[in-house]
């Protein structure tokens, strides 16, 4: 149960906290709950990371952050600072991207077509 944050009035920081878990906790209810066995394995596009990304950056917005979305493949996510424009974090960063790409260059060379 949450404190209201008429309680907490004495305390800033601490009522300031309150709000913004109330706040996460509202986006949190209304993001899309995957069900069933592979949940935690499914692939995304970037058009099914869109709406929750936009509700992630309603809370974000804020704190002068945002994310955003690449369109091609894979699917590359920025955290973005709003002011400067400068990348805070990537996901997958740059040296996965590389290292699949290199991965991806050996895959004909690492299988033996004579057997």
């Amino acid at each position: 149960m949450t404190t209201p944050i008429s309680e907490l009035s004495g305390n800033w920081a601490a009522a300031f906290a309150a709000s913004e878990k109330q706040r996460s906790d509202k986006v949190m209810q209304h993001l899309p709950a995957e069900k069933g066995e592979n949940a935690g394995n499914k692939q995304l596009s970037a058009e099914e990371l869109v709406p929750p990304l936009q509700q992630i950056n309603e809370v974000l917005n804020p704190y002068g952050v945002q994310f955003e979305i690449s369109d091609g493949q894979p699917v590359v996510v920025q955290i973005v600072d709003t002011k400067s424009g400068d990348v805070i974090r990537q996901i997958p960063s740059e040296e996965v991207l590389r290292a699949a790409e290199q991965l991806a260059d050996l895959r004909g060379m690492l299988v033996n077509s004579e057997a």
